[in-house]
This record gives C-alpha cells, structure tokens and sequence, in this order.
C-alpha cells in the first residue's frame, strides 16, 4: 500500500474524539465579514441552498440574519423543516504545468473560512473585493424577473484563482462564473443546479484538468440539537453512501435525531469542453472520502491525486460503523482528464444537490434534475401563480389577486397558452407538508373541462372568481375567507395550474406555494371610536397562547387608532411597557410579555392606557395574566 493510501487509511480510523477536541478547543465564528450581498440562499423550490460569491456552498451553520438573529439555512431540506444537510461543499480543479501538479480548492476540511487568504480558502470574488450574488428570475410576478434568467430563481457569481499570497497555493490562474438554478415546479422543486463555468485566464496552457466537488454533509434538526446544534455531537450520525449508476453521493442521518427530516445528494450532472459535451462515460470518476481533517494536511500534490485517482471508496453505512467506529467522513466526487485547457479556453462543470424523502424519492428526483441539464433547462412549466395582496380584517382575510398568468406561455413546445384556473389554499405553518394546508377553492377557466371535483371539495368548474370593482385592486380577483379567528396566524397562497398533454402523458402542472406565500393576522380595523380590548384575557402562561410558534407568548390588543402609543403599568404603578402603533390598515398591535428591561412580564394585574397620537384622546383597561 503506498503513503497517500497509508495515510487515508489511517485519518478514517482516527477516533472521533479528535474532532470533538479540535471543536471545543478552536470554534471561531465563520464569515465575521459577511453581508447580504455575498451570499443568497435558494427558497422558490423544497431546498434552502446558500451560494456565496467566493466559491463556498453553504454556511457552516454560523450566518444568523442580522435583523431577527436567526440562523440562516446552510441546506435545509424540506425548506422549513429547520433540517440542515450541509455543513460546507465547493469546487476543486486540479490541473498539471508541465510535471508540476497544482490544485485549486474552494474549501477544505477547516473550521475557519477567510476566501483569498487562507490555505484551502482559494477564490476571491474578484480582483478588488466588492462583486455580489445577483438574482435573476423567470417570473414575471417576481422583484428579480429578467426575460435573460434561465429558472425562477437564478443565483449568479463570479469569482477567481488568481491571488498568490495564499499560503501554500499556487494559481492556477482561474475565473469561475456560477449559476445555481432553482424552480417550484412539483417535478423538480427538490433539486437545485449549480452549473460552474471556468476559465483559463492564467499565463499557462493547463493539462489533465479534473473537476471536482468537496463537500461535508451531515443531516440534523436545530430544534433536537439545540444549543449544541454544529457542534461536535452533531458530526458523530453521519452514514454516507454512493450510487455509481447515478454519480451521486448522498448522506443521512443514522437515526439518532428523530426530528431530521430527508437525505441530501450530490450529482454530476455534465462536462463539457468549451461548447463540446464530453461523455461521462469516456472520463474517469472518483469517490473519495476521509476522516475530517485529512484535507488540510496535504499538499497540492496529493489533493491531485484524491481528484484522479479513480477509487470509489466503501460506503459508511452502520455495517462499517460497527466494524470501524465512528467516522466522520467528508468526500470528493470528481471527473476527469480534460486533456488541455488552453489559454481562453473554457470548460463546463455542472452537478445537482438533490434532496429526497427516502433513497427512491431521492433516485427519482436524482433523475429529472440529470433531464433538466439534458434538456438544457428548457422545461414543461404551469402558468406562474399570480400576484397576491391579502388584507386581514375582523374575523376574515380578503385576499386579491391579478389575471396575469392567463397570458403565460409554457417555454416547451408548441408553447401554447394553456392556463386553466387557480387555487386558493389556506395553512397554519410555512411548511407545506403540515396538515393544517387545505384547498379552500378552485377556480376553472371553462365549465366543461376534464378536471373533475374528484375529492368533492366544491367549488369546482365554477368559471373565474369576482372582480374588485372599486379602490386600488379594481379589476383583480376577490376571494374573502370568513370565520378565522381574530389573532391567530395564517398562510394563504393563490396558485395557478394548466390542462397538461395527454399526448406525451404530461399530467396538469400547478405553480408552487411557495411562489406567493403571505403570513397574515386576522384583527381588528383601526378605530377612533370603539373600545380598546386585550385578548386572551386573563391570559394563562399554561394555555395554546404561551406556546411557542405562530400562536404563542403575545397578548393581543385590538381597537387600536391608526396611530397611537400603548402604556402598560403594573399594579404598583410602574411603567413596565411602552409599545409605539402605526398602522393606517390594521388596527391591533401584540406584546410578547417582556418589560422594557428586557425582564419577562410577572403574574398578577396589569393596566394599559391607549393615547391617540392624532387627537389625544386617552382609553384605558386592564387584563390579568396567571399562572
């Protein structure tokens, strides 16, 4: 056995307790510098992906959203399932000079993440620092709509291997512009198509170029890992396989965490020389992985040979974890030679994460992302859902929305106008697999055609809904959802679908969900004349609404004046709470029981006095809350 498989060997049979050392010992924040503009993450289909703009997929769990400090998704999978599968994945290339072997890395095995400084950290965004993320999108209801983007939600990114202050790199002399690939259509929306385009722009004629994608994935819940989400424990459930038959390496969690959700895989899809596809039949696959950490001790040299060497290592599945203990695997997929790559010249590396249920939705979502890129991402698509405004009102929830996708053409051929109705559905959560998501109603273009009522919900092949006559949504749809309760949180969500091809067995397709989604609150209109109430009154920190979620630790008070101040004092007179309302369209405002000092609210009596900031009129009450 020579070295570089002596050393292999012995990085996977390392203890686990190495890791678990070097977390506890050095856990430095990543991306201390990051904005918004370096980095998006996909959510029009099932999968939360971050793209960033110096050449490294997702997060490492360690972005929060400055503005609500919750933990941006990494790859959650289903999307709003706070399930992650990623902790960090990115490109290689390695390619020779003359007998010199170089190999350029978007990421390796490394807690910290410091792009065009760090060894293994190789690609900057441009020369000079300062490019972003750019969003393009097929939807014409969309902010990002371009009539250039390719899906509904192209992410685009440049960047370069040409910095040689890093330590230990030597440039290949590479620009790389990504574009990852997202759509909501029920076929695909479970894959999202990263397509790398990299360019020789170096001083150098390359040869034998391999390409290849890095990645460490690993399946957890953050509401079942809590605090210790990321952290060391979490790494310790990893089961890693590889389909040849599909080029695909896919991870899964081995049961410990009972509230993680799905398995995620990644797919090479193509290559292709310049404007040449190549065979992936013609070029030499590997699947390598090691025990984390492995990558950051060896030399270019060595990581060439991880991207050659043509090895399809075991799967670690619970036969191999019995036998050799715990590892903690990240991989290699790669392919290649490209025999030259010439000044100028270009080469095309696309793959897929694809996300799946169980191994067979996996397979099969594996499959129609493979005939997207053969397709050349040119797609059956249903009419997009149409642009949706939703009102809360008392005890109802009016919702409005325009004719737009009626016009819609699908991009296959013969490119017909095929839209045939909408659908109204209503959820209590923003995940579509909760069982709270009903139809409420269904809207048919015509009278007579073959979609039937075929779960008898009514509303069926009833023609297109009414038309606001009147105010700033004249001559769009009117649909009004009576009897919620005052209070509660809703989704609603206006899709669209066509009449498919029975000729090429293409079943009706529908917009997503997603697509138009609003969170709304039923309540009160604002109101000068009418009695300010709180609800729930008493409050009872024991009932549905000291929950937490959509519903829970907010009292709730209604009646409000468009613009006014509430003030809450305890019974000792103490000012406990000033909260500022303004608000023309909605008249109640929430308090979630925490003092101005930032002190959760105690048990007992509590008085509010309301000032009209308009008139200075003064309501007062008060409300109990117990234990």
């Amino acid at each position: 056995m020579d070295t570089r498989k002596r050393v292999k060997k012995l990085w996977r049979k390392l203890s686990f307790l190495e890791r678990v050392g070097k977390i506890s010992l050095i856990f430095i924040p990543l991306f201390l510098f990051a904005k918004t503009d370096t980095y998006k993450y996909t959510n029009i289909g099932n999968i939360a992906l971050t793209v960033t703009n110096f050449g490294v997929l997702g997060n490492a769990f360690r972005v929060f959203d400055p503005v609500t400090h919750e933990p941006l998704p990494s790859c959650e999978y289903p999307i709003g399932s706070r399930t992650e599968h990623l902790y960090r994945a990115g490109i290689w290339v390695g390619a020779k000079l003359g007998n010199e072997e170089r190999v350029s890395t978007a990421v390796i095995d490394a807690l910290t993440a410091t792009p065009g400084s760090s060894e293994g950290f190789e690609f900057m965004p441009t020369p000079y620092i300062g490019d972003t993320v750019i969003e393009k999108s097929t939807l014409i209801t969309s902010q990002y709509y371009d009539p250039t983007a390719i899906s509904e939600q192209d992410f685009y990114a440049t960047f370069y291997d040409t910095v040689s202050t890093i330590p230990n790199h030597h440039p290949l002399g590479l620009k790389v512009n990504l574009v990852s690939l997202a759509w909501s259509y029920s076929y695909i929306d479970d894959a999202v198509i990263l397509d790398y385009t990299i360019k020789n722009i170096g001083p150098y004629d390359l040869d034998s170029v391999y390409l290849g994608i890095y990645a460490e994935l690993v399946t957890g819940n953050r509401d079942f890992w809590g605090q210790d989400f990321g952290r060391s424990p979490f790494f310790q459930h990893k089961r890693l396989f590889y389909l040849d038959s599909l080029r695909m390496a896919y991870e899964r969690n081995d049961g410990y965490d009972y509230l993680a959700q799905g398995m995620v895989g990644i797919k090479l899809l193509g290559v292709q020389h310049d404007t040449t596809n190549i065979p992936m039949d013609s070029m030499t696959v590997s699947f390598n992985w090691w025990h984390w950490d492995y990558s950051v001790q060896v030399s270019d040299s060595q990581r060439y040979q991880l991207l050659s060497n043509g090895e399809r290592d075991p799967d670690v599945d619970d036969e191999y974890v019995e036998q050799n203990g715990y590892v903690d695997p990240a991989f290699l997929i790669s392919v290649g030679p490209v025999r030259n790559l010439f000044r100028g010249d270009s080469v095309r590396f696309v793959i897929a994460f694809v996300g799946g249920m169980n191994p067979t939705e996996l397979v099969q979502n594996a499959n129609w992302a493979q005939r997207a890129f053969e397709a050349n991402y040119i797609l059956p698509a249903p009419p997009p859902s149409p642009r949706l405004v939703v009102v809360p009102g008392n005890r109802k929830v009016t919702l409005y929305f325009d004719n737009s996708p009626e016009f819609a053409r699908d991009p296959t051929p013969p490119h017909l106008r095929d839209f045939e109705g909408y659908r109204i559905y209503r959820g209590t959560s923003p995940q579509l697999a909760d069982s709270s998501w009903i139809l409420l109603k269904q809207y048919d273009k015509t009278p007579d055609d073959t979609i039937r009522d075929v779960d008898h919900s009514g509303g069926f092949n009833t023609g297109m809904p009414p038309k606001e006559t009147e105010g700033p949504y004249a001559g769009w749809y009117k649909y009004v959802d009576y009897g919620v309760k005052n209070g509660f949180t809703y989704y609603y969500a206006v899709t669209s679908y066509d009449v498919g091809n029975p000729d090429i067995g293409l079943p009706s397709l529908e917009s997503s969900i997603r697509q138009n989604m609003v969170k709304v609150i039923p309540g009160t209109p604002p109101t000068e004349d009418k009695k300010v109430y709180v609800y729930p009154n008493p409050y009872k920190k024991s009932s549905l609404w000291d929950k937490p979620g959509p519903y829970g630790r907010v009292i709730r008070f209604n009646n409000l004046p468009p613009k006014c101040t509430i003030y809450i004092f305890n019974l000792a007179g103490d000012l406990v709470k000033t909260i500022h309302h303004d608000n023309p369209n909605y008249g109640e405002e929430t308090w979630n029981l925490i003092t101005d000092k930032d002190q959760e609210v105690a048990t007992g009596l509590y008085y509010f006095v309301v000032k009209d900031e308009k008139t200075g009129k003064i309501k007062r009450g008060k409300f109990l809350i117990v234990k």
